[in-house]
């Protein structure tokens, strides 16, 4: 009977040793939210939200959001805490398969007062006459206590008769912002937006000024700019330098025209060189001719206005036309002799005549005649040299004619001048005077003009080897004197 006992025992404690324990799975949900501003209306981005019982830790984004995926079941505690704010909390169930919502409201700490509105002290509003290179400055009333906290800035500037408001600066904390290339008597409107970091923001009034008139600069030119030649403007030190062109084209060969304030000037926006105008200030760009400028050994040059201001005429190829200056009427002049092409020209008003250059196939092949206004009495001034000719043009009496001419007599396949310097001579074809005589060796006088009272002449000089581009000078008419004014410039004109 014991036995039977014992063996009744021994099963009945090896049966709950034989069986499998029970495990409970873990489930899980999903966590959501935003955290905010006490009235609601402000989303806090850059805040950290945690859990207890712990779980992941965000950043809420930049509308102040954040989700924590796979979150155990339980209840929670949802902290988000930012600097500058008081925690906040919120109380959360997190159920099997499920996202929760949760909103967090943040407050500022006391110690921190939104900033103040920007006010401006430069330039004054309404200032006129300002640079094209200016800093705007203001100051802000932030009533903040704490060091941590920051002021940041946004700068809006629109130009008038825009509709486009840029902004030039973004999130800065200086207190002023530097602006250049501004256009010339153009009004501007300026804006500052204070923010700080309850992401509020402050929105300082709309101040303006005006930039100051374009210079009435005396002296055109064409320079090389980023690959291609614009016409600028200049007084007569080179100075106050001011970009009319803007069209990466082929722009040169600019002509005064002082009665109607136009430059006229030769451009290959359309292939082949064609006449365009633009007022003094580089506004109302106008196509003249239809008949390209062109010939021998001749792109785009040799352009000129009547006395008057109200024709232009130029060469195209053994022709020289007259055009109205709003592009009508065009009127064939004269025709070159045979084998010849008209290169360059100009136009007085004393016996309204008309000095061209003539060339032919080879550049050095070339000569100076005189004509009337009409075409008629075409006369040799200055005959068919060795050495290469060219740039005829009067003297503001008339009576005397400007050209240049390489007195070495050299010549090579590729058209290129040793010693190029400035003559000039009388319409007679008498009294030929050197005027390059201060020149230095080795490098080429060309493009000579007369300044508008006729004590000055422009021209252009540059080594003879191509080493660098021309540079604009300046000298009395009787060749004393010599000075640059500009750098990198060519073909000017003075009137």
């Amino acid at each position: 009977m014991k036995i039977k006992y014992f063996f009744l025992l021994l099963i009945l404690f090896i049966i709950p040793s034989c069986s499998e324990n029970t495990v409970e799975p873990i489930l899980y949900g999903n966590l959501s939210g935003v955290v905010l501003s006490p009235d609601g209306k402000t989303k806090i981005s850059g805040a950290s939200v945690t859990t207890s019982p712990p779980s992941n830790a965000i950043i809420t984004n930049g509308d102040g959001e954040f989700k924590i995926e796979n979150v155990p079941v339980g209840n929670y505690v949802v902290t988000a805490n930012k600097s500058g704010y008081s925690k906040g909390s919120v109380s959360i169930a997190i159920n099997n398969s499920e996202t929760t919502d949760a909103v967090i409201f943040l407050n500022i700490n006391s110690d921190y007062t939104s900033p103040g509105m920007p006010e401006y002290y430069a330039p004054a509003d309404q200032a006129e006459n300002q640079p094209l290179s200016i800093t705007l400055s203001w100051y802000n009333q932030s009533s903040s206590k704490n060091s941590i906290d920051t002021t940041w800035f946004d700068v809006y500037l629109m130009e008038s008769g825009t509709t486009l408001s840029n902004k030039i600066a973004s999130n800065i904390v200086d207190t002023n912002v530097s602006i250049k290339n501004l256009n010339y008597n153009t009004t501007y409107y300026w804006q500052v937006i204070a923010k700080g970091r309850d992401t509020a923001k402050v929105y300082g009034k709309i101040w303006s000024f005006k930039t100051k008139s374009i210079p009435n600069n005396p002296i055109v030119l064409s320079k090389l700019v980023n690959g291609s030649y614009e016409i600028f403007s200049s007084d007569i030190n080179g100075d106050n330098l001011v970009q009319l062109t803007s069209t990466e084209n082929r722009n040169w060969y600019p002509r005064m025209n002082s009665r109607y304030n136009k430059i006229a000037f030769t451009t290959d926006i359309e292939v082949e060189p064609q006449i365009y105008t633009i007022n003094k200030d580089g506004s109302g760009l106008f196509k003249v001719s239809t008949i390209s400028v062109a010939g021998y050994n001749n792109y785009g040059m040799g352009i000129c206005w009547s006395p008057d201001g109200a024709y232009i005429i130029y060469p195209h190829y053994d022709k020289l036309y007259r055009i109205n200056m709003d592009g009508t009427n065009l009127t064939l002049i004269a025709n070159a002799p045979p084998n010849r092409n008209f290169k360059d020209c100009d136009w007085t008003s004393v016996g309204n005549k008309i000095v061209v250059q003539t060339i032919g196939i080879n550049v050095y092949d070339s000569e100076i005649y005189l004509m009337n206004a009409d075409g008629s009495d075409f006369n040799l001034l200055v005959g068919n040299m060795k050495g290469k000719l060219d740039n005829p043009s009067f003297s503001i009496d008339g009576k005397k004619v400007l050209y240049t001419y390489d007195i070495t007599d050299y010549q090579n396949s590729q058209g290129r001048s040793l010693e190029s310097h400035i003559f000039s001579i009388s319409v007679g074809g008498k009294d030929t005077v050197d005027l390059s005589f201060n020149k230095y060796a080795g490098t080429n006088d060309a493009n000579p003009r007369y300044s508008s009272d006729g004590s000055k002449i422009i021209f252009t000089n540059c080594p003879n080897d191509g080493s660098a581009l021309p540079d604009v000078w300046i000298m009395n008419a009787d060749g004393s004197h010599r000075s640059k004014i500009i750098t990198n410039g060519t073909m000017p004109d003075w009137r």
